[in-house]
């Protein structure tokens, strides 16, 4: 029996925010649970020390350097690279089977089983939300785009049972093909190797780069509450130019002193940031996990969350929330009763143990690997499994 192949062509250059994390920490559950001999992982060649590093000995099959101009080209060459070079990896390395770490699989259903992970549907199954609305056209190709890849797809995960049922109601030709998998996250991040990154408190925001994000709001009420508290606010992440305007509305409000913009970062410092805040918010309009609030979490931070029904899901109902993620007023109180709440050591315990018992990595990725070997392990698709 061939090996599985892991379609990493879809790793950004730098850390683009929990779909990358999904399949290096995968990865990580694979080494560290002695499975990676079953696997080869298909990449660029820019990911190839990241994937070496987190999987050593695993095999690792490039496909080119993996250039690129604009979001265009780069759908265009995944399409190219699954559509021709993949298929004849297939061939010559005797795969067995094949799991896409993203969207865009190509056109022609690859001569194995095929697994996908679109991570969420959102701009077909949201098309609108507060303030933000998917132009009809773009909608059109989405839709299209995902209906390509599941039709050629022998399996489906979805990250959450909010991102499941998105994706039957939506697609319901290809519900039988859906199991919900949640994201694999690490635990037992190494507290004691992190370091304060400022000397001032402050409340930490992180992933910036989407108008969903909703980090407007969050600028908003802060703005709202800054002389009645003694935290500063840091938002972690890139800042392109799409929402640009967060900075901009930081200048021509004199919030700059109030305001930190990070930039990106790596990993470690991500967790120095988490560690150190007072607070961590997400105001976010949508989720199809929301990987960072697990991680403050595990990190016995006070997590205050916009109330969508993922962010309840996921969190298990064990932190804070707040209605109508676009009322800066509404967060501005919720900001404010968080910073006066304290919890025990014993409730951070179980809050972290909870977390750890459901998305710790090393349980994820087996049940990643049991997933996969259903489909080697029968000559029909396996269907209906929660």
């Amino acid at each position: 029996m061939g090996k599985i192949a892991l379609n990493y062509i879809y790793l950004g250059k730098k850390h683009a925010g929990g779909k990358d994390q999904v399949g290096i920490n995968l990865l990580k559950g694979l080494h560290e649970n002695l499975l990676t001999d079953r696997f080869c992982v298909i990449c660029y060649e820019y990911s190839k020390k990241i994937i070496e590093e987190t999987a050593p000995g695993i095999e690792v099959i490039t496909v080119g350097k993996g250039e690129y101009r604009n979001e265009f080209e780069r759908i265009i060459k995944l399409y190219l690279v699954n559509d021709l070079r993949i298929r004849k990896i297939i061939k010559k390395y005797g795969i067995s089977m094949i799991y896409h770490l993203s969207c865009n699989n190509g056109f022609i259903k690859q001569p194995v089983p095929a697994v996908v992970i679109p991570h969420d549907i959102k701009a077909v199954s949201h098309r609108k939300l507060p303030g933000l609305k998917v132009p009809y056209l773009k909608y059109l190709i989405l839709k299209y785009m995902y209906w390509l890849d599941f039709i050629h797809a022998d399996g489906i995960i979805a990250i959450s049972d909010f991102d499941k049922a998105d994706i039957c109601k939506c697609y319901p030709r290809f519900s039988s093909k859906v199991r919900r998998i949640y994201n694999p996250i690490v635990t037992g991040v190494k507290r004691t190797d992190l370091k304060r990154p400022v000397e001032y408190s402050y409340i930490v925001a992180i992933n910036l780069q989407f108008h969903h994000k909703n980090i407007i709001t969050l600028i908003k009420a802060y703005e709202k509450i800054k002389n009645r508290i003694g935290q500063k606010l840091v938002l972690v992440g890139n800042v392109p130019q799409r929402v640009h305007y967060l900075k901009e509305y930081v200048q021509e409000h004199g919030l700059q002193n109030d305001i930190y913009f990070t930039g990106y970062v790596e990993d470690n410092e991500m967790y120095s940031w988490l560690e150190f805040s007072d607070l961590y918010v997400n105001p976010t309009l949508f989720e199809g996990f929301g990987m960072t609030a697990v991680e403050a979490l595990l990190m016995k931070k006070t997590v205050l969350l916009s109330k969508i029904p993922v962010n309840y899901e996921i969190t298990k109902g064990l932190c804070e929330y707040y209605e109508k993620p676009e009322n800066a007023d509404n967060l501005a109180a919720a900001i404010l009763n968080c910073l006066t709440r304290t919890y025990s050591e014993k409730q951070c315990d179980e809050i972290m143990n909870i977390m750890s018992q459901e998305y710790g990595y090393k349980e994820i990725s087996r049940k990643y690997y049991e997933y996969f070997e259903s489909f080697l392990n029968s000559d029909r698709v396996v269907k209906g499994i929660k």
